[in-house]
C-alpha cells in the first residue's frame, strides 16, 4: 500500500464524515477535497480541475434551466385538467395518473422542479376529488424520483455515472439507456404506491372543509390566538394609521379586522385609520400587552441626555456617503443587519428629498445616501475597509464611497438628532427590568433604539454599556440613552390604555370575503426568502399579505413570526386581499397552493417551451449531438425565446450541486490514479468471494443505498463508480451494469432529510418524518431487488 493510496483513502474518509455530519456545506467539502487532491499531487492539477469542464456538470446545469423553463410556463397546469379528465375523481386512478405523469416529467426535468410544478396541481386535484392532499403528495414526490431512473438526464447521478464510464474509456450511457431498467422500476413503484399508499399514508384533512378551503389554516388552530383590543374614545391612537400605532409590531400581533359600529374592515392595510371606539380583532398572544398596560415602565431621566456616551470606550461615529456601486445599494437596513454581522449601527439616513432618523429597518439604501454609523472604532474600520472584524463576521470587501469620523456634537448637528435623543430611566416595577433587551420589544414598541445603558458600578461610579445587544439584561434604575420620536412615546402611552376582550366568538369563515381571505403558499426551491426573516425580506411590503402561521416539521408556529428565518418547504398561511394572493402566482419565491385557477405568468409560452425541450432532446436520442450540447442548447433556447429571463435562468441553477460534483470528480480521479479504486474493488471482491458478478452487484447496490442516506447521491456515484468499474474489470465483465445499479441505488427514497422533492411536500400535507418510512423503506427494498434482477438482463455479464 503506497503513501498516495493511504492519503487518498484518508481524504475519502474525511469527505464521508463531512457529508454525514454536515460539518461543512457539501460544496465547500468538495472544494476542500479538490484543493487537497491537487496540493498533495494525488491527481494531476489539470485533471483535478477538469470537473468544471465535465460534460456531466454542464448537462446538469442545463437541465436546471430547462426544468425552470417548463415550470415557469406552466406545463404542469396545462395537463392537470387532462389528468383529472382521464382519471376522474377516484382515488386509485387519480393517484396512478399523478405518479406516472410526475415520473414521465422527471425523465426530462429535475425531480425537485417536477415536485414544485406538481405540488399545486396535486393539491387542486385532491380538493376537486374531495380527497386529502396527504394521500397524494408523497406518491407524487416518489413518482418524480422514480421517473429520474428512466433517462440519462433524469437525475444528476445518472449523468455523473455516465461521465465516469466515459472517463474510464468505456462507452457512456445513451439518453434512453436507463429506460430498460428505470421503466420497470417506475411501473412497479406506481403499482406498489397504488396498493400501499391508501393504507399507509395518514388522512389529514378536516371534515366538512369543502373543496376550496385551505387545509393549512385548519391545522394551525388560529382561534386559540384570537382576542380583541378596544380603542378608548379619546385614545392617543385616535387618527393614527395602523402602521403609526405600532400595534402589530409592538404587541407582536396581527390585526385581522377592524370593527367600527356596523362596519367591518377585513384585512386592514398599514394605512387604515384607527378611530376611538374601534374594536380590533387580532391574532397573537396577549401576554405582553397584559404586562405592558396600566404601569409606568419608563420615566424621564432627570440627569438629561448624555451624548458623550456615544464616544466612550473606543466608540465612534462615521458619516458614510454611499457610492452608486456600493453593495449596500438596493438593500434594506433590516436585510443588511449590520449590527449582527459587523457590530455597526445605522443611526440616521439623509437623502436629497428624504430624512430618516428612526424606524429605519425597512428603508432601502440608495446611491448618494448619507449614513450615520455608530460602533467601536475597530469594527467601523473593519466594515469600511473590508477586513474582518472577528471570526463571526462575514467576508466583506472595502466599501466604495467617502467617509469620515465625526465628533458626537457634530454628528448630532448634521443629522439633526438632538430632538430624537432621549434619556429614560427604567422604573423598579418595569416589565423591562430583569429581561434581555431583545425580549423587551423596546425597538418594536416605540421604534426605540437603545444606544447606551448607564448604571451605577460597584464603586458608585457610572458605568456605560455601549451598543447593548439583544442579550444585554436591563436592570431596575438603568439610565437609557435612546433614539426615538416624541410621537412614538405618545403611542406607547396609547397602547397601554387599550382595553382587552379575550376569547371572542369568531369563526374562521367570518374572516373571509369576496375581497379578502386566507391564502396558502410554500417556500419554493432556490427562493430568495430562504434564510431570511420576514422582517429582513420585507415580506408584508413586498407581497401585501401578512403571515399568520408557518407550518414546519409537522408543527405550527403562530407567534413571534417576524424574526423567524424561513426554510425551504415551509408552508405559509397568509391573510390579506385576494388580488394580492392571486399575484403570488407570478412570484418565483413562493408556490401558491390555494387560489382558484392561478394562471402562470408565462402560460402562453408553454407550447414554445415544450417545442424547445423536444428540439433539444430529439437530436440527442438520434445520436446527432452529445447530451451536454443538446441540453445546453435547449437551456439557451429557453432564454432566447423568453420562456425565462437571464436572471431567472441563472437563479434556477443549483450552483452548490454543480460545485459539489465538479469538486468530487477530482477525488474520483485520485481514486483512479493512485490505484485506490482498484484496491477497494479488490476488497469488495474479497468480501463477496464465490458469489460471482451478481453478488458483487448486490453488495455495491446495498452500499450505495446506505451511503445515500448520509451523502448526496452525486457524491456517492463519484466515489463508488470507480470502485464498481475496477471490480468489473477484475471480474472481466462489462461495467455498465455495475455503474447503472450504483447510480439508481444512490437516490434515497425513504426520507425527506436528503431529498428536497420529498421535503417540499412535508408542510402542505402536514406530514411528519415517520409518515415517510412506511412507504419509503419497502419501496427502497423493492428498487434494490429489481435493480439487481433487471440490470444483468439489460447488460449481461
Amino acid at each position: 500500500m503506497t503513501v498516495d493510496l493511504v492519503l487518498v483513502l484518508l481524504v475519502l474518509l474525511g469527505a464521508v464524515v463531512s457529508f454525514a455530519t454536515g460539518f461543512l456545506r457539501v460544496d465547500i467539502t468538495a472544494l476542500l477535497v479538490l484543493a487537497v487532491v491537487a496540493v498533495l499531487g494525488l491527481a494531476p492539477a489539470d485533471r483535478a480541475l477538469a470537473g468544471f469542464a465535465s460534460p456531466a456538470v454542464l448537462a446538469i446545469g442545463g437541465m436546471y434551466v430547462l426544468s425552470a423553463g417548463l415550470s415557469r410556463t406552466g406545463v404542469a397546469d396545462l395537463v392537470g385538467v387532462h389528468i383529472l379528465r382521464w382519471a376522474g375523481t377516484g382515488e386509485s386512478r387519480l393517484m396512478l395518473a399523478i405518479v406516472l405523469f410526475s415520473g414521465v416529467l422527471s425523465g426530462f426535468m429535475n425531480n425537485v422542479g417536477v415536485a414544485a410544478m406538481m405540488l399545486p396541481v396535486t393539491v387542486k386535484l385532491a380538493r376537486e376529488a374531495d380527497l386529502a392532499p396527504s394521500k397524494l403528495l408523497i406518491p407524487m414526490a416518489l413518482g418524480a424520483q422514480l421517473g429520474g431512473f428512466t433517462t440519462l438526464i433524469g437525475t444528476s447521478t445518472n449523468l455523473v455515472a455516465s461521465d465516469a464510464l466515459q472517463d474510464a474509456g468505456f462507452a457512456p450511457f445513451e439518453l434512453l439507456g436507463f429506460l430498460p431498467v428505470g421503466g420497470p422500476l417506475l411501473a412497479a413503484g406506481a403499482l406498489f404506491l397504488l396498493v400501499a399508499a391508501p393504507r399507509l399514508l395518514p388522512h389529514r384533512v378536516p371534515e366538512g372543509r369543502g373543496p376550496q378551503r385551505p387545509a393549512i389554516r385548519e391545522n394551525v388552530e388560529l382561534e386559540e390566538r384570537f382576542f380583541r383590543l378596544i380603542v378608548p374614545r379619546r385614545s392617543l391612537l385616535d387618527g393614527k394609521t395602523l402602521e403609526e400605532s405600532l400595534i402589530g409590531s409592538a404587541l407582536g400581533v396581527h390585526v385581522l379586522q377592524v370593527e367600527r359600529g356596523t362596519e367591518r374592515i377585513l384585512a386592514p392595510g398599514p394605512g387604515t385609520l384607527i378611530r376611538g371606539g374601534d374594536r380590533l380583532l387580532v391574532q397573537g398572544r396577549p401576554d405582553f400587552f397584559m404586562e405592558l398596560r396600566g404601569r409606568r415602565h419608563l420615566a424621564m431621566d432627570q440627569r438629561g441626555v448624555r451624548p458623550e456616551w456615544l464616544e466612550r470606550e473606543g466608540a465612534g461615529l462615521v458619516q458614510l456617503s454611499v457610492a452608486p456601486d456600493s453593495p449596500l445599494v438596493g438593500r434594506s437596513v433590516a436585510e443588511l443587519d449590520l449590527q449582527a454581522r459587523h457590530g455597526v449601527l445605522v443611526l440616521s439616513l439623509l437623502r436629497e428629498d428624504f430624512r430618516r432618523r428612526t424606524h429605519l429597518q425597512d428603508t432601502v439604501i440608495q446611491g448618494g445616501d448619507l449614513l450615520l454609523l455608530h460602533g467601536p472604532r475597530d469594527r467601523l474600520m473593519a466594515f469600511l475597509e473590508g477586513s474582518r472584524g472577528d471570526a463571526a463576521a462575514e467576508d466583506w470587501t472595502a466599501l466604495p464611497g467617502s467617509w469620515e469620523f465625526l465628533p458626537a456634537a457634530e454628528a448630532i448637528r448634521r443629522f439633526q438628532l438632538d430632538e430624537r435623543l432621549w434619556a429614560l430611566q427604567v422604573t423598579d416595577d418595569s416589565l423591562f427590568a430583569g429581561r434581555p433587551l431583545g425580549e423587551t420589544r423596546l425597538g418594536d414598541a416605540v421604534g426605540m433604539m437603545v444606544l447606551a445603558i448607564g448604571r451605577e458600578g460597584a464603586e458608585g461610579e457610572d458605568e456605560a454599556v455601549l451598543m447593548p445587544g439583544p442579550e444585554t439584561v436591563v436592570q431596575p434604575g438603568d439610565h437609557l440613552l435612546v433614539k426615538t420620536r416624541p410621537e412614538d412615546m405618545a403611542v406607547l402611552r396609547g397602547l397601554q390604555r387599550l382595553d382587552l376582550e379575550e376569547d371572542p366568538d369568531v369563526s374562521l369563515d367570518a374572516l373571509e370575503s369576496a375581497g379578502a381571505g386566507f391564502v396558502e403558499a410554500v417556500v419554493a426551491p432556490r427562493s430568495a426568502l430562504i434564510g431570511k426573516t420576514l422582517r429582513q425580506s420585507g415580506f408584508r411590503s413586498r407581497f401585501g399579505l401578512h403571515v399568520v402561521a408557518i407550518l414546519r416539521d409537522g408543527g405550527a408556529i403562530r407567534t413571534q413570526l417576524r424574526d423567524r428565518k424561513l426554510n425551504f418547504g415551509d408552508a405559509l398561511l397568509l391573510h390579506g386581499p385576494r388580488r394580492k394572493g392571486r399575484a403570488l402566482a407570478r412570484e418565483p419565491d413562493l408556490i401558491l397552493l390555494h387560489e382558484p385557477d392561478p394562471t402562470p405568468p408565462e402560460a402562453r409560452r408553454a407550447p414554445r417551451s415544450i417545442i424547445i425541450l423536444v428540439a433539444a432532446i430529439l437530436p440527442v436520442i438520434l445520436g446527432w449531438l452529445p447530451v451536454a450540447v443538446g441540453v445546453l442548447a435547449g437551456a439557451v433556447g429557453m432564454v432566447v425565446t423568453r420562456c425565462l429571463t437571464p436572471e431567472e435562468a441563472y437563479r434556477a441553477v443549483e450552483w452548490p450541486v454543480l460545485v459539489m460534483v465538479a469538486g468530487m470528480l477530482a477525488l474520483g480521479a485520485a481514486l483512479d490514479d493512485t490505484g485506490a479504486a482498484a484496491f477497494l474493488g479488490e476488497g469488495v471482491l474479497a468480501a463477496t468471494a464465490g458469489l460471482g458478478p451478481t453478488g458483487v452487484l448486490t453488495s455495491l447496490v446495498i452500499m450505495a443505498a446506505l451511503a445515500s442516506q448520509i451523502m448526496p447521491g452525486p457524491a456517492v456515484v463519484v466515489l463508488m463508480a470507480p470502485v464498481a468499474i475496477a471490480g468489473a474489470a477484475q471480474l472481466q465483465v462489462s461495467p455498465q451494469a455495475m455503474v447503472m445499479a450504483v447510480a439508481i441505488a444512490s437516490t434515497s427514497l425513504a426520507s425527506p432529510v436528503s431529498q428536497p422533492a420529498q421535503a417540499l411536500v412535508m408542510a402542505p400535507a402536514g406530514y411528519r418524518l415517520k409518515d415517510y418510512l412506511p412507504l419509503g423503506i419497502p419501496l427502497t427494498l423493492m428498487v434494490i431487488l429489481l435493480t439487481v434482477l433487471i440490470t444483468p438482463l439489460v447488460f449481461p455479464f
